[in-house]
């Protein structure tokens, strides 16, 4: 019976369960298979349900989003398992693209219940970028210099396209940031700040610092934008930098005013300037208020506000 159950979920089924249940905790290299029999992911068999369902659980206690993760409706669509399945035949890349572009995003701010379908979007699509391009190659500066072919987009930026908590927490695809079309990404930012436990993994996830200098810079990004109207989100993220993540803050704020200064008569290591930038929207926030009076506990931002304005970088654009 175990063989015959097998034969029977095999292609793109099979693909498709074996990377949920790798994702879930993901070890090892991502998982490969076929992509035949590919209507099958329509109606899947309940296992692979249940590794989607498990996938979300997961990641929903990694963002610290509650359970049922932003309080949503336990409900996964097809869109989970068809990036699954894409990834697992990714050797099939046109195949595989086809798969990633089939189902768009579900829109969170005009479907809520998407929630817990878009935190196993996320599980997914986070563990594959980080194995596949080791520690995050698809948003380094090499890359950014390269435009991608429009018919040919890489796997991962398809992903991301069709991960809106992804491209919220990590970056809008590079399609979208060249073109300067993020603002359905932060829309999707403004409607997860409405649900349960939401500015809490918002400020977590938006904190820590990264090697990754278009992750730094979405992040600023997105910060300037909500400034005005989601300023406590802002005071949370630079608590939760300050607190969390001081020592590691600490150590890159130093290597980036010691890079830039010795190296001012060139152009500015990307890096080392996304470092300083993130904090330019905590700067635009000091200038209209203390910022003692907002968040008694915010210490030992001094240093990266004084050099954000050394290095101007908090004039209007600079973030």
């Amino acid at each position: 019976m175990t063989e015959i159950a097998d034969i029977t979920t095999s292609g793109a089924v099979s693909t498709a369960a074996r990377v949920l249940a790798w994702a879930a905790e993901p070890t090892g290299p991502v998982p490969t298979g076929p992509l035949w029999d590919v209507a099958r992911l329509a109606s899947p068999p309940d296992r692979v349900r249940i590794a989607a369902a498990e996938l979300a659980r997961r990641t929903a206690a990694l963002l610290g989003a509650g359970a049922p993760p932003f309080g949503a409706q336990p409900r996964i669509g097809p869109g989970t398992l068809f990036l699954a399945a894409a990834i697992g035949g990714r050797r099939q890349s046109g195949a595989a693209a086809l798969l990633a572009r089939a189902l768009p995003p579900a829109a969170p701010s005009r479907h809520p219940g998407a929630w817990y379908d878009l935190v196993a979007r996320h599980g997914l699509v986070s563990a594959v970028i980080a194995a596949l391009d080791g520690a995050g190659a698809a948003g380094s500066a090499d890359q950014s210099a390269q435009e991608p072919d429009d018919e040919q987009e890489p796997l991962p930026e398809l992903m991301l396209g069709a991960s809106p908590l992804t491209t919220v927490l990590y970056r809008p695809t590079l399609r979208a940031l060249r073109s300067d079309t993020t603002g359905p990404v932060a829309a999707t930012a403004v409607a997860l700040l409405s649900r349960p436990r939401g500015q809490a993994v918002l400020a977590g996830g938006l904190a820590a610092w990264t090697p990754l200098p278009q992750v730094l810079a979405w992040r600023a990004s997105l910060l300037t934008r909500l400034r005005h109207d989601h300023r406590d989100l802002l005071l949370d993220v630079y608590l939760m930098a300050r607190t969390r993540h001081a020592a590691d803050w600490d150590k890159q704020i130093a290597w980036a005013a010691r890079h830039i200064s010795l190296h001012s008569g060139s152009v500015p290591d990307p890096l080392a300037l996304a470092t300083i930038r993130f904090w330019a929207p905590l700067a635009a926030i000091e200038r209209d208020v203390p910022l003692a009076r907002l968040r008694p506990l915010l210490s030992g931002q001094d240093r990266a506000l004084k050099l954000v304005r050394l290095f101007r970088l908090d004039q209007a654009g600079a973030a």
